[in-house]
């Protein structure tokens, strides 16, 4: 066997010994928050506030996002994150709660929802 057909068979098997030995990790991470505690003034408010809450939940898309880290042949690590069902909630909360005060009014809640996605 002549160094020209040799290095390219050796290279072969090199690759092929490593690309099988190639250590690879993938994970999903799945992020949640405690819902957010809140009061409304009224019924009327309530209604208000999660009918704006669903129309968003319908519309939106789940949230994730990919982490992706290769070295060609060697290593390979993904990770995915995926946000929870309270987030769009506890955003809501935060949006339509304009003084911060853990109460919802039927101002706030109507102005939520004309501001709605």
């Amino acid at each position: 066997m002549t160094i020209r057909t040799f290095l390219p068979v050796a290279a072969g098997v090199l690759l092929a010994a490593v690309g099988l030995g190639c250590i690879s990790h993938q994970e999903t991470v799945h992020r949640d928050e405690q819902r957010l505690l809140i009061s409304f003034e009224t019924d009327t408010a309530a209604r208000t506030f999660y009918e704006a809450v669903e129309k968003i939940r319908e519309s939106s898309t789940p949230t994730e996002s990919k982490t992706e880290f290769h070295i060609p042949v060697i290593f390979s690590h993904k990770i995915t994150t995926v946000n929870g069902p309270h987030q769009v909630f506890n955003e809501s909360v935060r949006r339509a709660d304009t003084n911060q005060d853990g109460t919802i009014t039927e101002k706030e809640a109507r102005i939520f929802t004309n501001n709605a996605r």
